[in-house]
């Protein structure tokens, strides 16, 4: 659906179908969290520290790629 403010913007949402596999993912999403802080001793807040640091090294490379820093 178009933005009445702003033309160049479309605000989307997600199908029964396409919130269903939401959850789906969402489920395998928590299972894979609590199996690597079983296994692996990392816990919740240890996986989301990981996570944000390499997102934040993935920006960099991406970076370094487009821009030739």
């Amino acid at each position: 659906q178009r933005s009445r403010v702003d033309r160049r913007s479309v605000r989307i949402r997600l199908t029964a179908q396409g919130q269903e596999i939401r959850r789906i993912v969402d489920a395998l999403y928590q299972k894979h969290v609590k199996t690597v802080e079983q296994v692996g001793g990392i816990s919740n807040e240890e996986f989301a520290t990981l996570n944000k640091s390499l997102h934040r090294l993935e920006r960099f490379w991406t970076d370094q790629i487009l821009y030739r820093l």
